[in-house]
């Protein structure tokens, strides 16, 4: 039988399956029989089996925020590097030349040249010699990058939303930068969209999705079908950024670090 977490609610009438990091939740009415769960659970199984396989295999591609790790800025892949400064800073190094040494025989080697993009982030002496194990440094320099996409998309993104709301008609009231933990964007019935600054490690023609995803709810505030015909009429390609970030979402939705 597979491990799963009951969720009920007096409020809910039908009964839900999620496979969610890696786990089984179910979300059920408070009258249904939990013979009835494990029931409809080992009729699903197998597609349960399927799902949290590919899960796991997807958290694989979780940053981890070590030495070496891997995570994306504007769509493309940087691998993570970590030292001690006089100051603590973020920066990005592009197409390092890197010489790999690979043995072709026991007699001779190959040296390949390959290029690499570096995150760089320096951790001051004085905040390094605080922390007290590797934990204590991954989440040192978690929020160092978070510190920093943050920054870039505070500076980069109103353009980009002024931009597209020229072009749409579509004009917020305000616009808020700010960090969710599921979800790209929002927007509320006073006209304020809100971005998630994470979205700075998807590429642009991503971002532009999500804002024009956001400036139509100021037309349509939900999901019908007049919704995505009009993200349709501004953003004709919304299902391939739509399947990029499904593709990509290990990688981008970060690991709570503890």
């Amino acid at each position: 039988m597979l491990e799963y977490q009951l969720i009920r609610s007096e409020r809910r009438k039908t009964l839900g399956l999620q496979v969610k990091q890696g786990r089984i939740i179910v979300r059920a009415p408070s009258f249904v029989d939990e013979a009835f769960i494990k029931g409809f659970i080992n009729k699903k199984s197998a597609w349960l089996q399927e799902k949290l396989l590919a899960q796991r295999e997807n958290l694989s591609h979780q940053c981890h925020f070590v030495e070496g790790a891997k995570l994306y800025i504007l769509g493309e892949q940087y691998t993570l590097t970590i030292a001690q400064a006089k100051r603590s800073d973020v920066s990005v190094v592009y197409n390092h030349a890197v010489i790999n040494q690979e043995s072709t025989s026991h007699k001779s080697t190959h040296h390949k040249n390959t290029e690499l993009n570096y995150l760089q982030v320096n951790i001051s002496h004085r905040i390094y010699n605080r922390l007290s194990n590797e934990a204590a440094l991954a989440r040192s320099v978690k929020k160092h990058i978070e510190s920093y996409l943050s920054e870039q998309a505070k500076e980069l993104m109103p353009a980009r939303v002024k931009q597209l709301s020229e072009q749409t008609k579509l004009v917020p009231a305000q616009l808020n930068i700010r960090q969710y933990k599921a979800r790209w964007g929002s927007c509320n019935s006073r006209k304020e969209i809100s971005l998630n600054y994470l979205l700075m490690m998807a590429p642009w023609w991503v971002i532009d999705y999500v804002i024009i995803h956001e400036l139509c709810h100021l037309v349509h505030l939900n999901h019908s079908n007049n919704f995505w015909r009009l993200v349709a009429k501004h953003c004709p390609e919304y299902l391939k950024a739509k399947q990029w970030l499904s593709e990509h979402q290990q990688a981008l939705h970060w690991p709570t670090l503890k």
